[in-house]
């Protein structure tokens, strides 16, 4: 569970496009200072399908995320290419501010995912990302925790690694389910996979 006043990086999966309007309403009403990261979705999978080199495919499926942030903002989020909490929701579109960094290694091993705890430990608040699922799945089964050394597909195999070492801590829920979605932004407790400890 979380506090009412707590702010939050939020990641917004790209299998959720056709969930997006009603994911960025619910946002919207929640009155929360939340940065929203966009995922790649089907504008990452283009890159995926062409043979380049990882500086070329890290930078291009970034712009992916782009694509997927002003396609987010149609909805009624601000956009900001500057990675801070404004005090109210707004889409970071994280290209420019990547590519000036650059922060992390050019693999595919690195998504979105990956990413978007970058950002929640840049800002030292606690992550959330929404995917279409209601547990991180392991070959043991749905895990309601995410630990040191886990394997999973549902995330990047960056991820685990990289918010463990960094301490990043959050929350993987539905992001389809948006009553769920909207009680766990009013700080109720749903289903989900913790990950660094409870938030």
């Amino acid at each position: 569970m979380i506090s009412r006043d707590q702010a939050l990086v939020l990641k917004i999966g790209g299998s959720l496009i056709e969930h997006a309007p009603m994911i960025v309403r619910v946002i919207r009403e929640s009155g929360r200072d939340i940065l929203v990261i966009p995922g790649g979705g089907i504008f990452a999978d283009v890159v995926r399908e062409k043979e380049i080199s990882d500086t070329a495919a890290h930078f291009m499926a970034i712009a992916a995320m782009d694509q997927y942030g002003w396609l987010l903002s149609t909805y009624g989020l601000p956009v900001t290419w500057t990675p801070l909490m404004s005090g109210s929701p707004a889409i970071l579109l994280p290209y420019h501010h990547m590519m000036d960094a650059d922060p992390l290694p050019h693999s595919w091993d690195i998504t979105s995912d990956t990413i978007s705890a970058f950002y929640a430990g840049l800002l030292s608040v606690p992550l959330v990302i929404l995917k279409s699922l209601d547990h991180i799945r392991t070959s043991d089964g749905p895990a309601t925790a995410l630990m040191p050394g886990m394997v999973t597909g549902d995330l990047d195999p960056a991820f685990i690694p990289y918010v463990t070492k960094e301490q990043v801590r959050g929350f993987i829920l539905r992001g389809s389910d948006h009553a769920r979605l909207a009680g766990f932004l009013r700080g109720e407790e749903v289903p989900g996979t913790y990950f660094g400890g409870t938030i």
